[in-house]
């Protein structure tokens, strides 16, 4: 007897849908022969789950033990066929459909895979069979946290600098120092973007930097809750990299790069209680010989809906109502969604609808625990897709422009000042490069 599941998304084939929509689709069994079953049911459920094992000590014997933590969105369960008190239900050969429908809270975070941690969102069917063990069949779909830039602050919108300085060696022969200054001209981005960045180094030190690569890296943090001790880890993830220009010893230069903003989740700080998202542009000089390498960094922001020309005054949706004295009473707190949960971007005409790509640098929840935990809690197997690969979100890419980097124009006026009397041509030392 063979019996095939099918579960689809109307009008929606990669299964994405942002925080808010209602979820409509199709369960499609196909059966050569007569079935008899309990009952089919539907579960939707949404999830994060984080877990990860530490080495420990304790009463002299080393071991390991397991952090986790859980947290339920959605768990919506639906009847297809029978119920709770069903006996048999004969099911005829030949091909059955059954629509469903379910609606993601609009507070629901992005879907997300990690190392130690994931946030996923599952259909499941299940023939519940009498005397037999029951078939499942499960398919995961991506649900997108509405994410705003243009209403999570105006900080967003205005450049973003840091710098950092190192000498080499000690006393007394210690070096000048290697100086980094980076600059970025907003701080919110959404996947597709490019980040403009001006990176001037003063390097007067003895040492030559070979080479200088920028990264956009994504950090995130896994929180255990209980019943397991509190405890936290983290993570750190190479969304894209370039590799840049060197600089040579008792020099100074100012060189612009651009990185783009890959498919990957919004930056997540206060909807998941047990896994934060946050990401940073860094930009590290590499030097030569056996000395530590220079970093500095500026945080970034990666949202769902990018940043428009105009400023908004109030958030979107908001609709001018009379005060509601019995709906403040009563502890009811108001919300603004999108005006248009499928397509919340639309409410700009000069924005394009995005494509949906995944994110080729996020990895996978490990499926076993090590044998010598001592912590008996299972770990969730990995589901897969319905095309049997490992199931792997898929995020907005935005076809957009992206923001001009203006270099620091103050700072190479104010060091062209102080160096007016300089003359590169007569400087005999060849290792020096452009002076600015």
């Amino acid at each position: 007897m063979v019996v095939t599941c099918e579960i689809e998304f109307d009008n929606n084939p990669h299964g994405t849908y942002f925080g808010g929509q209602v979820m409509t689709g199709r369960v499609t069994i196909k059966s050569d022969k007569m079935k008899l079953v309990k009952a089919i049911t539907l579960h939707v459920t949404g999830n994060a789950e984080t877990r990860w094992t530490e080495r420990v000590t304790r009463h002299r014997r080393r071991g390991r033990r397991s952090f986790y933590g859980r947290e339920d969105y959605i768990s919506s369960k639906t009847f297809l066929v029978g119920s709770n008190l069903s006996t048999q239900v004969p099911i005829e050969a030949g091909i059955h459909v059954y629509n469903f429908t379910c609606q993601i809270p609009t507070e629901c975070p992005s879907s997300f895979e990690g190392m130690y941690g994931r946030v996923r969102y599952m259909a499941n069917v299940t023939l519940v069979r009498p005397w037999k063990f029951d078939q499942s069949y499960t398919r995961c779909f991506t649900v997108l946290k509405v994410m705003d830039l243009n209403f999570n602050g105006p900080l967003l919108r205005v450049p973003a600098n840091s710098e950092t300085s190192k000498t080499y060696c000690c006393w007394p022969c210690r070096s000048d120092p290697l100086s980094l200054q980076l600059t970025v001209p907003q701080t919110g981005f959404v996947p597709g973007q490019s980040i403009p960045l001006s990176v001037l180094v003063t390097n007067e030190s003895h040492i030559p930097v070979e080479q200088l690569v920028v990264t956009l890296a994504m950090l995130v943090t896994y929180h255990s809750k209980p019943p397991s001790m509190p405890n936290t880890t983290s993570e750190r993830v190479v969304v894209n990299t370039l590799k840049g220009d060197p600089v040579q010893r008792n020099c100074k230069k100012l060189y612009n790069y651009e990185i783009k903003v890959p498919a990957t989740p919004p930056t997540c700080f206060n909807v998941c209680g047990i896994i934060q998202i946050a990401y940073q542009v860094e930009v590290e000089a590499q030097v030569k010989g056996c000395h530590q390498n220079e970093l500095v960094s500026v945080p970034v922001t990666v949202g769902t809906i990018p940043l428009t020309q105009h400023v908004p005054i109030q958030p979107r949706g908001l609709l001018n109502q009379p005060l509601d004295v019995q709906g403040l009473g009563s502890g009811y707190t108001a919300t603004a969604p999108p005006i248009d949960a499928s397509s919340p971007w639309a409410v700009d005409e000069s924005i394009p609808p995005p494509n949906y790509q995944e994110a080729i640098h996020m990895g996978s929840t490990a499926a076993k625990a090590p044998e010598d935990c001592d912590d008996p809690e299972p770990v969730a197997p990995n589901t897969l897709s319905l095309d049997g690969s490992a199931y792997k979100p898929l995020y907005p890419v935005f076809d957009i422009p992206s923001p001009s980097a203006p270099p620091p124009t103050d700072y190479t006026q104010n060091y062209m000042a102080e160096r007016a009397f300089v003359n590169p041509a007569l400087d005999l030392d060849k290792d020096k490069g452009t002076w600015l």
